[in-house]
């Protein structure tokens, strides 16, 4: 029988999706993977009962909280607190297989009980996964051999968020700053200060920066401060995008910026700051936002709920799916 505490208190923190496309896994706090089939919610198979619900739970030996997932080729990769965990992943019978491999970051007496894998960016050409942790240092790993090839060091506190484009890596922490990284180099080569600018601070919330995200000419960014568009360039701040409350996910789509967080909405801009979407989502806090286009078009949008919210166009929510199944 399903725990009741789990319904109520369940939190996503962490999603992505197999490199076929056909599969969601979502990371809870409870310490469970949850695995959906995409084809099963897009109801390819009409004869599939209960489609949205997980197909297989997969409870980790640690017991710990899911911070951060990503996926390359068989591997479901999983950053938990001090560790980066490689588990093998079988497509044809949808089952996770043991943990093939743990990469153990170092510890130190002041950080031992709280260095997070916060977040995990995986730079898929280079086969090098960076992880933001809560020892306020960004790893670069490499996957072919689990070694740590570089840290980058410069934050005072903890990174949020880890994002990457064409030889680029920006990092958010609750420290206040954006930073960007040539990731051959241990120095960072950008900084910006959100706080510092009077249209974007508001003090109520604080300087915390809980997301980033950059393509090739712009970066987004927000928390604590306004959510803001910035020119990659020059790093002047372009466009105040109005999202009401405290920010935690960020990204773009073609033309469009996203943004979901302390908010009942995940809501759509264009670059000039317009709202072109605005969904109600389930969960008053969002945590985790992934999408794809091929070969199923499909994004969904999780955090501090028992429900998952998916978007089949990116317009709006059309499907709930429930991280339990009903008994």
């Amino acid at each position: 029988m399903v725990d009741i505490k789990k319904c109520f208190y369940t939190t996503i923190l962490s999603q992505t999706i197999s490199d076929d496309g056909k599969f969601l896994f979502c990371g809870s706090n409870f310490g469970e993977i949850l695995i959906y089939s995409i084809d099963r919610i897009s109801c390819v198979d009409n004869s599939v009962t209960d489609p949205t619900e997980p197909q297989v739970i997969f409870t980790l030996q640690e017991k710990c909280q899911v911070y951060s997932l990503s996926f390359h080729k068989d591997f479901l990769i999983a950053g938990l607190n001090g560790e980066i965990c490689g588990y093998q992943w079988n497509a044809k019978t949808a089952t996770i297989g043991k943990k093939a491999w743990t990469v153990k970051l170092p510890t130190s007496a002041e950080y031992t009980d709280i260095n997070e894998v916060n977040y995990l960016w995986l730079d898929k050409e280079r086969e090098i996964i960076y992880a933001g942790c809560g020892d306020n240092i960004m790893y670069a790993v490499s996957l072919e051999d689990g070694r740590i090839i570089r840290k980058y060091q410069a934050h005072q506190d903890y990174i949020h968020c880890v994002s990457g484009c064409e030889g680029k890596v920006a990092t958010a922490s609750e420290d206040g700053l954006v930073l960007l990284w040539d990731p051959r180099q241990a120095k960072f080569t950008g900084k910006i200060e959100p706080h510092c600018k009077e249209m974007l601070n508001r003090p109520e919330f604080g300087k915390w920066q809980g997301t980033v995200s950059i393509n090739e000419d712009w970066l987004v960014c927000g928390g604590g401060p306004r959510f803001s568009l910035w020119h990659l360039r020059s790093l002047e701040c372009t466009t105040d995008l109005a999202f009401p409350e405290r920010v935690h996910v960020s990204g773009f789509i073609d033309d469009v910026i996203y943004a979901a967080g302390h908010c009942k909405n995940f809501y759509q801009y264009n670059f000039n700051g317009d709202i072109t979407a605005e969904i109600p989502i389930s969960a008053p806090a969002v945590y985790s936002v992934v999408l794809q286009t091929e070969p199923t078009k499909l994004m969904s949008i999780a955090g501090a709920s028992s429900n998952i919210d998916v978007c089949t166009n990116f317009s709006y929510r059309d499907i709930v799916l429930n991280t339990y199944k009903k008994q």
